[in-house]
């Protein structure tokens, strides 16, 4: 075991939102702050003078570069390109100073074009979180082929699951799950009959979690049912938010939908609910359906790429559905409910198959296929 103690640098957008990426990039600062005496920096381009979501370690040190990018924009578009610049010019300034061993890019942002020009000794790890499922059937483009030629520069690329691996076929790629954000995990009640007649999702509101179809299955199970709510618990601009009240309103199912701002207890609101859901149109793997798995709560969820099947094991560990069969979704929505047994030994499986994502054994995949090799 290598003990040495590494300064390790996370680069990402913000921090001030919910949302997986943000979570994990808690999960893992803490841990490898507070666990292991690492040295973490982690620095942000658009933090917007906003406290972080997730509660972090008083060790974890913080950096904004007040880059603020437009959104809404290319990042090589004429809103953006001067930001990149100053992006690389500010980041190579800090990197001077921190001095890394290890700089982790956390997610898609403009640092992944320009890395191998910053000043600095140390190697360059990037986190795939989402699927190349849908890109890898694409004609490339100009910009998938300098992606792709950038990524040789990478001296560590880290995927959820092993079927993202046949993705990538250069450099140093390892596959390394989401954890859980526990050592230990005590099994919940599993009694079904104690919970909520509830069935929740969770995510932003962005066309990829595919709430409005969410909101289509649940018209549809309602016509069928006078005792299941739904809760969605997540955020989103005005627009997106309109757009599924509008929805909830034209379905006529208001009296059985709640939209909930997102909360930093969700695995304790789940161990209270009845049921997981999922329409998401690709997820790469989910933390949310572990979540859902430690806390007891059976799941449905369409079998998009790559996650979900590599979570979830149909019939046993929860139900996955054929991608857009939303009539077999609703009947399985329809079967569940009314069947408790049949929910109990979804979710008894559910938790033990969830077992080896604890946080401790995740986190020594990390020292053994990275941080020793740092």
């Amino acid at each position: 075991m290598d003990d040495r103690k590494l300064n390790i640098v996370i680069l990402t957008d913000q921090l001030h939102k919910i949302g997986g990426i943000n979570s994990l990039i808690n999960i893992k600062a803490n841990y490898w702050s507070t666990s292991k005496g690492h040295r973490i920096d982690i620095v942000t381009t658009e933090q917007e003078g906003e406290k972080t979501f997730y509660q972090f370690s008083q060790q974890v040190r913080f950096h904004d570069l007040g880059i603020d990018y437009d959104r809404n924009s290319s990042y090589f578009g004429h809103k953006n390109i001067t930001k990149v610049f100053k992006n690389y010019w500010k980041l190579n300034k800090l990197l001077k100073s921190l001095q890394p061993d290890l700089v982790i890019i956390a997610n898609h942002i403009p640092v992944t074009f320009f890395f191998p020009l910053l000043a600095t000794s140390a190697k360059f790890l990037k986190e795939y979180h989402f699927t190349q499922f849908h890109r890898s059937k694409l004609r490339p483009t100009p910009m998938t082929r300098f992606e792709k030629f950038i990524e040789k520069y990478l001296d560590f690329k880290v995927v959820l699951n092993k079927e993202e691996k046949s993705f990538y076929t250069s450099g140093h790629i390892v596959h390394i799950p989401n954890p859980i954000p526990l050592n230990f995990m005590e099994k919940p009640a599993l009694d079904m009959g104690t919970r909520e007649k509830t069935a929740i999702a969770a995510g932003r509101y962005s066309p990829v979690k595919r709430f409005d179809l969410l909101l289509d299955i649940w018209k549809e199970f309602k016509k069928s049912d006078n005792q299941w709510n739904l809760e969605i618990y997540g955020g989103g601009t005005e627009g997106e938010v309109a757009i599924l009240e509008g929805l909830i309103n034209e379905y006529g199912i208001k009296d059985s939908v709640q939209l909930i701002a997102p909360v930093d207890n969700l695995m304790e609101v789940m161990q209270r609910k009845g049921l997981y859901l999922m329409t998401s149109i690709q997820e790469c793997f989910p933390m949310v359906l572990l979540e859902a798995q430690s806390a007891g709560l059976p799941i449905i969820a369409f079998d998009c790429p790559t996650g979900p099947r590599n979570i979830i094991e149909t019939g046993k560990t929860g139900c996955l559905i054929d991608m857009d069969d939303k009539v077999m979704f609703v009947s399985k929505l329809l079967e569940l409910t009314k069947e408790e047994e049949k929910r109990v030994k979804l979710a008894e499986n559910g938790f033990e198959s969830v077992q080896k994502y604890l946080l401790g054994p995740v986190m020594d995949q990390w020292d053994e296929k990275i941080l020793n090799l740092v």
